[in-house]
């Protein structure tokens, strides 16, 4: 299935470095991490671009919403992210998403909503800015326009992002960031 709205975004080594001093320890996280350069240029390229709210700070979390299942995730990443990117709570971002189907079940942290597709189980999602810029071939820019592209989304999605956000708070549930890296 193609995606919605196509990322179309390319993966930034600089950004993946950045990132990778921020969420390794050592070497062989290192290493784990730099095997996944392929997988994340895909999602970053073809992946479901998706809203996503900065939700906390300390610790820094973003909830990340998914048309295809109704619901929101919450990702863990380094508080230094946040600096880095100038975000505070309720900062609009985007995500590029991919998604699978193992089982008839939803994640552990996964709870569909009344619209979800069915069709998934499971959503990984990417935060553009923390790895992307614009892909040169197909679009000028950075930072700015991954930026603009919240307001692909009108205010109604972006009441649900909320809604979903204020009621997965009380579940105490988040994944590391950087999930699909390790």
């Amino acid at each position: 299935m193609a995606a919605e709205r196509p990322a179309n975004v390319k993966l930034k080594y600089k950004k993946f470095y950045q990132v990778r001093k921020l969420a390794c320890k050592n070497v062989n996280e290192q290493m784990a991490f730099d095997m996944t350069t392929q997988m994340l240029g895909h999602i970053l390229l073809k992946g479901d671009t998706q809203p996503a709210v900065v939700y906390s700070l300390n610790p820094f979390i973003v909830s990340a919403y998914s048309d295809e299942l109704d619901a929101v995730v919450f990702l863990r990443f380094p508080e230094e992210l946040a600096g880095i990117y100038d975000l505070s709570v309720g900062s609009r971002l985007v995500t590029a998403c991919n998604y699978s189907r193992e089982g008839n079940r939803a994640a552990f942290d996964i709870f569909p909503g009344a619209a979800a597709s069915g069709l998934y189980s499971d959503v990984t999602p990417v935060v553009q800015l923390f790895f992307a810029g614009k892909n040169q071939i197909l679009f000028a820019g950075g930072d700015d326009e991954i930026r603009a592209r919240t307001a692909d989304f009108s205010e109604s999605v972006w009441a649900r992002v909320n809604e979903l956000t204020k009621d997965y708070a009380q579940k105490g549930l988040s994944r590391d960031g950087f999930f699909y890296m390790r």
